[in-house]
């Protein structure tokens, strides 16, 4: 079978399959039930409703010229057949009382040819996506979606035109990514409000792209997640994911992400935690400074962030110090490890310091180990006048 005989007859199948709600009730096998005169009402009030019941005239014929033209040679008849399938899925969806994606039916309406023929292969890809997904099950839902009861089939119509949706606006985000690098400067220069309008739908596929090998993709797709803000936070742990990545660019721009998005990060805080550990001081830093940045969201963090204290990379015990006294009374579940750190003389005076400074932030919150605070005696100028400091702060917050 040659390839343009394939496409034309996938496309005839699962076109057919998309416009079986048409099919006439009084197609539809009656369902076992013993409450027949149910059923029977049922089945009369789904033949007097024609949003339910009326299908496109002389469906098949129809079918075939918009197969025959999509396949076509001449640009003319594709772009009839563009339209035709336009038209069709247009009814499909209002029979099926659901909006229709804004963006596939502005592209089928073109003026582009290639534009239009991109939005037509993408309605052919759904509905391969469609019933590639769920083998086992689509032929049941095609059963419902033309049963006599009204309630059932118009549920099916539904839930059969949300997964189309969903599949369709999933594929046009991935190809309107693509145009962040295309030739033609106006196309690539539209493409950030196109995926803006998307939304957190957008946010999945724009993740991915941070780890594109085109520079332009990669920057073009964090700007435009920092940009959505709270609507991309249930990426947050993919994103910091991408924190461990071979590719550094990814991890950059991950992080930045992540920080732009502050407390709505919040999904990735255990992640992040796992990250103080890491092997590589880069991975290190960025997790710590994102758990600066998600500020009283970091709580959970706060005995890893304490154990950072007298970690061997400076600049990682610097932010978690800070995040620590960002943290402030919030922290309060790490002040016995604070203590410690601040009494033994085996750590660096530097983290001793830094651990006392926490315990002043924490305020009143650390008041159970005052008395063991008081009786430090460090000689140390800089943590002796930490601890004071610490003391002062405790008894009169």
């Amino acid at each position: 079978m040659t390839g343009s005989h394939k496409y034309t007859a996938v496309l005839g199948i699962l076109l057919g399959w998309a416009l079986a709600p048409f099919a006439s009730a009084e197609d539809a096998p009656v369902p076992p039930d013993p409450a027949a005169e149910r059923i029977r009402l049922e089945r009369e009030a789904v033949q007097k409703n024609p949003a339910i019941t009326a299908g496109p005239p002389k469906v098949s014929d129809e079918l075939n010229k918009i197969i025959q033209d999509l396949a076509s040679q001449d640009a003319a008849a594709r772009e009839a057949g563009a339209k035709a399938l336009l038209k069709m899925l247009e009814e499909f969806v209002k029979k099926a009382e659901k909006p229709f994606v804004p963006r596939l039916a502005e592209e089928l309406s073109s003026e582009d040819a290639a534009v239009r023929a991109r939005a037509a292969q993408t309605v052919v890809d759904a509905f391969n996506d469609l019933k590639n997904a769920t083998p086992q099950n689509f032929t049941a839902a095609m059963s419902k979606v033309s049963s006599a009861e009204a309630e059932v089939s118009t549920h099916a119509r539904t839930l059969l035109v949300k997964a189309m949706s969903d599949i369709i606006e999933g594929k046009l985000v991935d190809k309107t990514i693509e145009d962040l690098a295309a030739a033609d400067a106006a196309v690539a220069a539209a493409a950030p409000a196109k995926l803006l309008a998307f939304g957190a739908g957008a946010a999945p596929s724009l993740v991915n792209a941070l780890e594109d090998e085109r520079l332009i993709v990669k920057k073009g797709a964090a700007d435009i997640l920092k940009k959505l803000g709270p609507a991309a936070k249930d990426q947050a742990g993919d994103l910091a994911f991408l924190l461990d990545s071979d590719d550094k660019s990814a991890r950059k721009l991950a992080a930045a992400v992540l920080e732009n998005l502050g407390p709505e990060a919040a999904e990735a805080t255990d992640d992040l935690v796992n990250y103080l550990s890491h092997d590589e001081k880069s991975v290190r830093r960025s997790a710590a400074n994102i758990l600066k940045k998600m500020g009283p969201g970091a709580k959970e963090a706060t005995g890893d962030l304490v154990e950072l204290l007298t970690d061997e990379d400076k600049h990682a015990r610097n932010l978690a110090g800070e995040v620590l006294i960002a943290l402030g009374p919030h922290a309060r579940e790490g002040v016995e490890a604070l203590l410690e750190i601040v009494s033994d003389k085996d750590n660096d005076a530097d983290s001793r310091e830094r651990a006392a400074n926490v315990l002043g932030a924490i305020g009143a919150e650390a008041k159970d180990v005052l008395l063991a605070l008081k009786a430090i005696q460090d000689e140390d100028a800089k943590v002796k006048a930490a601890v004071s400091a610490a003391i002062a702060k405790i008894e009169t917050k």
